[in-house]
């Protein structure tokens, strides 16, 4: 996977009977369905159902230290 995340990432995840979910696949770009298709066909088998995701906000990993709602988080549209 891609370090970097934008608002244009697409990430493919797959969902186990059990709830666990695995990132599969990610794109800086909407990718075809074709793309998403191929990448489903070669997942292992398990997978209960798939999601085609997008973040509407993105935080970093390391925090920013302050209070909760503070501003580490970057808002689509804020």
């Amino acid at each position: 996977m891609s370090a970097e995340v934008t608002y244009k990432t697409h990430i493919l995840i797959g969902v186990r009977q059990n709830g666990v979910k695995t990132v599969i696949a990610d794109w800086p770009h909407l990718p075809k369905q074709s793309e998403v298709q191929d990448q489903i066909n070669e997942a292992r088998n398990g997978y209960v159902c798939f999601a085609l995701c997008t973040p509407t906000s993105i935080m970093p990993a390391g925090g920013n230290g302050g209070p909760a709602g503070g501003s580490g988080w970057r808002r689509r549209g804020l």
